[in-house]
C-alpha cells in the first residue's frame, strides 16, 4: 500500500478513536448521573423514614412519661401526700424533662432529615456535573478530532 494511503487509514482511525471517546465520556457522564438520582432518591427516603422514626420515638417516650406522671400522683394520691410543695416539684421536674426528651428525639429526627436531604441535593448537583462534563468532553473531541484530521491530511 502506498505511505499516503495508510497515513490517511491512520489518520481516519485517530478521528474515530477520538470521536468514540467523546460519546463514550457523555455516557459516561449520563451514567453517573443515573447513579447519583438513586443515591439522591435514596437519602430522601431515608429522610422522611428517619423523621418518621423520631416522630414515633417521641410518641412512644410521650405515651410512657404519661403513664409515668400518672403512677407519680396515684403514688402520692395513695400515701395521702397533696400537691404542694416538694410532691409538686417533682411533678414538675418529671413533667420538664420527659418534655425535654421529647422535643431532643424529635431535633434528632429534624437534623438528621436535613443532612440527607442535603445529600441529595448535593448528590443531584453531582449528576448534573457529570452530564456537563462529559458533554463538554464529546464537544472537545470534535475540535481535536478535527484537529488531527487537518494537521494529518494537511501533511500530505
Amino acid at each position: 500500500m502506498p505511505p499516503a494511503v495508510l497515513l490517511a487509514a491512520g489518520i481516519g482511525i485517530q478521528v474515530a478513536g477520538t470521536l468514540q471517546a467523546g460519546r463514550e465520556a457523555e455516557a459516561q457522564g449520563k451514567s453517573q448521573a443515573a447513579w447519583d438520582e438513586y443515591n439522591a432518591k435514596l437519602a430522601e427516603r431515608q429522610a422522611v423514614e428517619t423523621q418518621e422514626a423520631a416522630a414515633e420515638e417521641e410518641r412512644k417516650l410521650r405515651k410512657g412519661g404519661a403513664r409515668l406522671k400518672a403512677r407519680q400522683r396515684v403514688g402520692f394520691a395513695k400515701a395521702g401526700v397533696t400537691f404542694e410543695g416538694s410532691p409538686m416539684a417533682v411533678l414538675e421536674e418529671t413533667a420538664s424533662e420527659l418534655e425535654l426528651d421529647a422535643l431532643q428525639i424529635r431535633r434528632g429526627g429534624q437534623v438528621g432529615a436535613q443532612e440527607l436531604k442535603a445529600s441529595a441535593v448535593l448528590s443531584r448537583l453531582k449528576g448534573k456535573s457529570a452530564i456537563l462534563r462529559g458533554r463538554a468532553k464529546r464537544r472537545g473531541s470534535y475540535y481535536k478530532a478535527a484537529g488531527i484530521g487537518l494537521t494529518g491530511f494537511g501533511g500530505l
